[in-house]
């Protein structure tokens, strides 16, 4: 394949990434297999190989023993991208958490559904999810449960923003009057509605505790991380 033009660093980008879903690839071959694969100059194609690490796509691992490693996709890449035009819109973590209001009781709603369907709830994986960036918490195990690849990337993606930039420790969960266990409960039993509302309740007195004691913290504009 030869690609010409202008904007040849970001087509040949591209191709990249369509050969990395086609072929299943863990790591990109040497740098002269890619040059005689897509036949475009060196800088070109460096160019390109630059700009998928920036969107974390792929490793790139200098000197003996290194190489080009294709990242696992996950969603504080889309965090991390969606940060930037939060920033550059001047959005801030109030922003942030008013759409997390929109988007997680629908979460919740879609999960309970499931489990109306006849998929079982997994109690083990997410009745025991913490609310810790190692195991993407509670919210996090729920949006996975929905089945829907799109939600999870992107509720994740914004349970992330504000997680890192916000001290989230600062408002303890046992401090608020809708716990985890009460969304699970409801879930569990396939109650659409009250899961959906009980997960409202949830994010709104979080926002609210917030406003009243740390209002600082909801003007902050997200941070490019």
């Amino acid at each position: 394949m030869k690609v010409v033009g202008r904007k040849t660093a970001r087509l040949v980008a591209g191709q990249i990434v369509q050969d990395i879903g086609t072929d299943g690839l863990t790591r990109l071959p040497s740098e002269a297999e890619l040059l005689e694969r897509y036949e475009v100059s060196r800088p070109s194609l460096r160019e390109a190989l630059r700009i998928l690490e920036m969107y974390g796509v792929i490793s790139i691992r200098p000197g003996p023993g290194g190489g080009t490693r294709v990242n696992t996709v996950a969603s504080s890449q889309f965090a991390s991208a969606s940060s930037l035009y939060f920033h550059l819109l001047g959005l801030t973590l109030r922003n942030v958490l008013n759409t997390r209001l929109q988007v997680e009781p629908l979460m919740a709603r879609l999960a309970s559904d499931r489990v109306k369907s006849g998929v079982p709830w997994n109690t083990e994986e997410v009745d025991g999810a913490g609310d810790g960036a190692e195991t993407g918490g509670f919210h996090f195990a729920v949006a996975r449960f929905t089945g829907d690849p799109i939600l999870l990337l992107f509720a994740d993606g914004l349970r992330s923003i504000y997680v890192d930039e916000s001290a989230d420790e600062k408002i303890p969960r046992a401090h608020l009057p809708v716990s985890h266990e009460q969304i699970a409960d409801a879930i569990r039993n396939g109650d659409s509605e009250k899961s959906e509302r009980l997960m409202r309740e949830h994010i709104q007195s979080y926002l609210d505790a917030l406003e009243k004691d740390y209002p600082e913290v909801l003007e902050q504009v997200v941070d490019w991380n």
